[in-house]
């Protein structure tokens, strides 16, 4: 598995195993989310919302929108002594391509075209997407 490498669910046990190796190690771990969509009527950002309301409407976009992609980079200090001393912290990505498994009604995907124009400029390739990710289940 290559650094940045999207990984799909031929690549997921891998990528799991070396992920939880280095959550243990990490100075800090960034997240990222892309879904099929950014907004809904009533969720844009207003300069008076507050924390609680600005949760409030992304959880609803959350909710009515796929995860098309979950991205986690662990952020470590080279070891002192080692060859990349002193240098900055050393990003190690990890781009998990997921989506809901389907139960046994099916599911459906809502899909907004502005933000499907977005993320294919973005790189994200929506037929690997569909054939190859991991598929999560919600509780």
């Amino acid at each position: 598995m290559q650094d940045g490498e999207d990984i799909t669910r031929d690549s997921f046990e891998a990528a799991a195993a070396a992920l939880e190796a280095l959550l243990a190690t990490a100075e800090f771990v960034a997240v990222d989310a892309e879904f099929t969509g950014i907004k809904l009527p009533g969720t844009v950002r207003q300069d008076h919302d507050s924390t609680q309301a600005r949760y409030t409407k992304m959880r609803r976009v959350a909710s009515e929108f796929s995860l098309v992609q979950l991205g986690i980079c662990t952020f470590h200090r080279p070891p002192p002594g080692g060859a990349a001393a002193g240098s900055a912290l050393q990003a190690r990505p990890f781009n998990f391509f997921v989506r809901r498994a389907a139960p046994r009604g099916g599911d459906k995907v809502v899909l907004d075209c502005s933000t499907a124009e977005f993320l294919r400029g973005q790189g994200i390739d929506f037929n690997r997407w569909l054939d190859h990710s991991v598929p999560y289940r919600s509780t």
